[in-house]
């Protein structure tokens, strides 16, 4: 079952990423994938086990994630950066949750 995120950020960089700003989890994300279904939310697989759900995305967010092949992490934790990564953009057409 995937972790609903409360609380995000989605910005598009100077380089013209989409940079994504969550709350840091424990451990280090280990091959993190990100799948996009075209509407409103989103889902960051941070490793085998750890899936986060991201719901309600503007759209602003929508638009700009339909032209990404990847998108950068930033996890926060205390006003701190704890983890930077970036992850593959797929594509799908539902969501696996």
């Amino acid at each position: 079952m995937a972790e609903k995120e409360g609380l995000y950020d989605v910005v598009l960089n100077k380089d013209g990423e989409v940079l994504l700003c969550i709350r840091a989890r424990t451990g280090s994300p280990v091959q993190p994938r990100f799948f996009y279904d075209g509407n409103q939310s989103a889902l960051l697989m941070r490793d085998g086990k750890r899936a986060i759900l991201l719901e309600y995305l503007s759209p602003k967010a929508v638009i700009s994630l339909q032209k990404q092949d990847k998108i950068l992490i930033a996890e926060i934790l205390d006003n701190e950066l704890e983890h930077e990564y970036y992850a593959p953009v797929s594509k799908v057409r539902k969501l696996p949750v």
